[in-house]
């Protein structure tokens, strides 16, 4: 297994125990859960509203083309997307690109012992 398919496991295990915890017992996990649907949807804010199966993707007009990306909020659309399984959602914004798996274990170093979860393998951000 190399090491994109390695950090992709270890992200499809921490979008696991994000979706098992609850949200508002763990906001770190809510956190988790937006940054991943942010970087996937390239949009400025997200909303998740697990209860109505519905994420809200808020998107404005990028003013700096530059790898930071500044929004005109003024500007600011809203896209709204149903889900069934917000695990299965989650799982399925992972990408396999370089700039990806840099987010990833950015993402795994960051959120790793949020849970406080103890665990058969832990999450680690290097394989």
């Amino acid at each position: 297994m190399n090491q994109n398919q390695l950090v992709q496991d270890e992200m499809r295990k921490l979008i696991k125990r994000s979706c098992e915890s609850d949200q508002f017992l763990n906001p770190h996990y809510y956190s988790f859960q937006k940054s991943l649907l942010k970087f996937f949807f390239n949009c400025a804010a997200v909303t998740i509203d697990p209860s109505e199966g519905q994420l809200s993707l808020y998107r404005g007009d990028i003013l700096d083309q530059s790898p930071g990306k500044m929004y005109d909020l003024n500007e600011a659309s809203t896209i709204k997307i149903s889900f069934e399984n917000l695990e299965e959602t989650l799982k399925g914004c992972l990408e396999s690109s370089e700039r990806a798996t840099r987010f990833y274990r950015s993402m795994l170093f960051h959120y790793n012992n949020v849970g406080d979860v103890t665990s058969d393998s832990e999450i680690t951000a290097y394989a």
